[in-house]
C-alpha cells in the first residue's frame, strides 16, 4: 500500500523546502512506534519470547521483578476485592441482584512489555520488521473473491497491522516502508525508479525472460532491506541484464557474460542498430547501449577481492546500478537493439 502525505502549508505556498525522507529513528515517531509494537505484538504473544531469541535481546532482570512485584499487587486487590463482594453478598436478600465476583486484570506481560518500551531506539526498525515477518500475510491473489478476502483470517489480521504502520511511516517521512509482500520493512523507492522497475520487471516476462524479473526482484529486496546489501544486489542486477542480453546476442556462446556481451555489441556494431536515430534521421548505433552496458559491468568494483581495485559497492552505487538494469532490461526485452535489415543486391 502506498500512499503519501498532505505537504505542510508552508511547503505548498512555497515558504520551506520539500521535507527529505528521513533516515534513522525520528524522535517524533518513536512512542507511536512503540504503541504500536505493543499493540501489534499483544496480538501474537507467543511470538514475542521468539522475537527476542531472533533478535539476540535478553529480558533486564529488573522486568521480572516488576512483573512478580505486580503479580502481588494485583493477588491483594483481589483478594481485598473478593472479601468485600463476599461480606456484601451474605447480607443481600436470596433473590437479590448480586454482581458477580470482582476481577483485577493481569499486570503487562514482561517480555511484550520489554520489547515495545525498553529496548533500544536503533533495534526498532528490526523489531518491526520481524514483527511483519511473523504476523502478516501475503497479499491474496487478484482473482481472490471479495468475500472470500474479507473474511480471510489472515488477510484481515494483516490489515489492521499494516494501516496503522503505514500512516505512521508515511506521516514521519520514515526511508522505511511496508514491503510489496507485507511480511517486512524495505527502504522507500523513488516513485520514477519505481515505476520504470515495474515496467521492466513486467517487459521482460510477457517477453518470454521471467528469470530476468526474478533477479530484479532480488535485487531490489537486498538493495532496499533494512539492512542493505548493495553488492548482493549488484549481482542479481547484472544476472537480470545476462537473463536477457546472453540468449538474444550470444546464443551459442558456452560460457555468456555480461562483459562478452559488451564486446560483441561494440566490436560488431556495425551489425546492429538502435531504435533512436541520431540528427540525419539515421538509425541509431549501439554506442549509448555499449557505454550503459561498460558502466554497468565495470562498476561492480568489489566482484573481485584482495585487488587494488576492490571498492565496497555504497547504497547510492546499488540504486545507480539499478537505473541502469532496468533500463537495459527494458531495452532488449523490447528489442530496441536488433540485428540491421540486410541489403538485397540490387535492392
Amino acid at each position: 500500500m502506498r500512499s503519501t502525505a498532505r505537504p505542510r502549508l508552508s511547503v505548498r505556498v512555497g515558504a520551506a523546502p520539500v521535507p527529505t525522507l528521513v533516515e534513522g529513528m525520528p524522535a517524533s515517531l518513536e512512542p507511536a512506534l512503540r504503541d504500536w509494537i505493543y499493540e501489534t505484538a499483544a496480538q501474537g504473544r507467543q511470538e514475542v519470547r521468539h522475537v527476542l531469541i531472533r533478535l539476540d535481546l535478553e529480558l533486564p532482570r529488573l522486568y521480572l521483578k516488576q512483573y512478580q512485584r505486580e503479580l502481588r499487587d494485583r493477588e491483594a486487590e483481589l483478594a481485598e476485592l473478593t472479601a468485600q463482594w463476599e461480606a456484601e453478598s451474605s447480607m443481600r436478600e436470596e433473590k437479590a441482584y448480586i454482581p458477580g465476583r470482582p476481577s483485577v486484570p493481569m499486570p503487562p506481560d514482561p517480555y511484550l512489555r520489554f520489547l515495545a518500551y525498553g529496548t533500544e531506539p536503533e533495534i526498532l526498525w528490526d523489531v518491526v520488521d520481524d514483527l511483519l515477518s511473523a504476523l502478516c500475510s501475503e497479499p491474496l491473489p487478484p482473482e481472490t473473491l471479495p468475500i472470500v478476502a474479507r473474511w480471510h483470517s489472515g488477510a484481515r489480521r494483516t490489515k489492521r497491522i499494516t494501516e496503522p504502520l503505514n500512516r505512521l511511516l508515511v506521516e514521519s517521512r520514515s526511508v522505511y516502508e511496508v514491503a510489496p509482500d507485507q511480511r517486512g520493512l524495505q527502504r522507500r523507492m523513488e516513485e520514477g525508479l519505481s515505476e520504470a522497475f515495474a515496467t521492466a520487471a513486467d517487459v521482460a516476462e510477457s517477453s518470454g525472460y521471467p528469470a530476468a524479473r526474478r533477479h530484479l526482484e532480488r535485487a531490489r529486496d537486498k538493495l532496499f532491506a533494512v539492512h542493505a546489501d548493495a553488492s548482493g544486489a549488484y549481482v542479481d542486477l547484472i544476472r537480470a541484464v545476462e537473463a536477457v542480453a546472453c540468449p538474444m546476442f550470444l546464443p551459442r556462446n558456452p560460457l555468456p557474460t555480461l562483459g562478452k556481451v559488451r564486446d560483441h555489441l561494440r566490436d560488431a556494431g556495425a551489425k546492429y542498430e538502435y531504435v533512436l536515430t541520431d540528427k540525419s534521421g539515421t538509425q541509431g548505433t549501439t554506442a549509448g547501449v555499449v557505454a550503459m552496458l561498460t558502466d554497468l559491468w565495470e562498476g561492480h568494483g568489489d566482484r573481485h577481492a584482495g585487488g587494488p581495485r576492490e571498492v565496497p559497492v555504497s547504497q547510492e552505487a546499488g540504486e545507480a546500478a539499478l537505473s541502469i538494469a532496468t533500463a537495459l532490461v527494458t531495452l532488449f526485452s523490447r528489442r530496441a537493439v536488433r540485428l540491421r535489415p540486410v541489403e538485397r543486391p540490387g535492392a
